[in-house]
């Protein structure tokens, strides 16, 4: 009888979660698979990805191979590797079935639909838990004055005397603060969002997530973002010297399991002074803040719109103006 066509599937989301990488899954499990006889005709692995989502390239490419039958086990290390969904988990475990493909996991052997509807629901209370626990040690940094996390731009980390960060400490990134303060001053004096950041583009300075000299694209709703939502340059409070915790939510969509953030209600809000890290003085700040305002009045007056959302008559009674072939004043109020 030929030896059993086995596959091996890895998966980690970071080092936090799941203190063995990928290499180590992979070489308990084919080890395992030589003690039985079995042979691997297959690795699969997703690294630095959720176990909440389907949307991984190699979990995608297991999921193939089992379907074209191309594959009689599908070895785990642990049932938590495959999918931290329990949906994701059934859906899985019946293509599988189907298939007359086997799952087997380290130290629990072949998986049947009572271990994955037990195993598949610890993972996703696990999950759970380890969100309330995240939550509730962000909410502890506030409290002491410390930062939640995330890094805006015009700020880098706090080091200590090694070179180290310190958690929770941010300081002016005085190059980067230059280039905050430019967009504003410009947006004040009328510059578009479109037009600020063809220019950022034009001079090479990096956008946010650039890294070497030179890289990165600076886009209009980077700079434009969302007023609601406090997200884009305009809109970061942080740039006055105001830091704002607990705005938005986060949850995963259940069809996409793309992370989708929603707003909370103001009350929600953790509101902490930080004047050491403004920016933007105060006169700017309310002279952006004004425009915007103004701007939106104005968008709320206009009645004809493109598909796209651009306006064809604008408030300056230009029919002729939208889109990238706007006038500057156009440009400047559609933007």
């Amino acid at each position: 009888m030929a030896p059993a066509r086995v596959v091996i599937y890895a998966r980690f989301s970071s080092d936090l979660q799941n203190p063995k990488s990928t290499e180590d899954q992979i070489r308990e499990c084919s080890a395992h698979a030589k003690r039985e006889g079995w042979k691997i005709t297959e690795i699969f692995q997703d690294q630095g990805i959720s176990g909440a989502t389907a949307e991984r390239p190699g979990y995608q490419a297991l999921l193939a191979a089992v379907q074209a039958r191309a594959v009689d086990i599908v070895l785990i290390e642990h049932i938590d590797r495959l999918a931290r969904d329990t949906e994701h988990m059934t859906a899985f475990y019946k293509a599988a079935t189907h298939e007359d493909v086997e799952i087997h996991s380290l130290g629990k052997g072949k998986l049947g639909i009572l271990d994955i509807g037990i195993m598949g629901t610890l993972a996703a209370l696990y999950l759970e838990d380890l969100a309330d626990k995240t939550r509730r040690g962000l909410a502890g940094r506030i409290e002491r004055g410390k930062s939640a996390g995330g890094l805006s731009y015009g700020y880098r980390r706090t080091l200590d005397d090694r070179g180290d960060p310190i958690k929770g400490t941010l300081e002016i990134d005085e190059t980067q603060a230059a280039v905050v303060a430019r967009i504003f001053r410009e947006y004040a004096d009328g510059k578009s969002p479109l037009r600020i950041a063809s220019d950022l583009n034009a001079d090479k300075i990096p956008a946010p997530r650039g890294r070497d000299e030179g890289s990165g694209h600076w886009k209009q709703n980077t700079i434009n973002g969302n007023r609601e939502r406090g997200t884009g340059i305009l809109n970061n409070e942080l740039y006055q010297g105001r830091r704002i915790w607990n705005r938005l939510r986060y949850s995963k969509h259940p069809d996409t399991g793309r992370r989708v953030s929603k707003l909370n209600s103001p009350e929600a809000w953790k509101t902490q002074e930080v004047p050491e890290l403004r920016i933007v003085e105060e006169d700017l700040w309310n002279a952006v803040k004004a425009r915007q305002e103004a701007l939106s009045k104005q968008r709320g007056k206009r009645t004809a719109t493109t598909k796209t959302g651009y306006l064809l008559r604008s408030a300056f009674g230009d029919a002729n103006s939208c889109c990238r072939a706007c006038s500057p004043a156009a440009i400047a109020a559609a933007s």
